[in-house]
């Protein structure tokens, strides 16, 4: 597996994390107890903000490789 492959598999993860907590969250304000995962507009939150984690990890992992010191 390639370096894009995972860092594309760790960004829709990371997105499906992010979606996950602010359904908990936003239900947990207004008092909802019942299961508010809802997998369409889960997987539309994937979808628009996929691009924008994937160049936040890679530009996470860019900026790591500069700053790692070689002794």
């Amino acid at each position: 597996m390639t370096s894009n492959q995972d860092n594309s598999k760790l960004a829709r993860w990371m997105c499906l994390y992010e979606a996950v907590n602010i359904i908990s969250e936003k239900a947990e304000k207004m008092g909802y107890e019942k299961d508010c995962l809802k997998p369409i507009p889960i997987s539309k939150y994937i979808t628009e903000r996929y691009p924008s984690v994937l160049k936040e990890i890679e530009y996470e992992q860019t900026n790591n490789s500069l700053h790692t010191h070689h002794h």
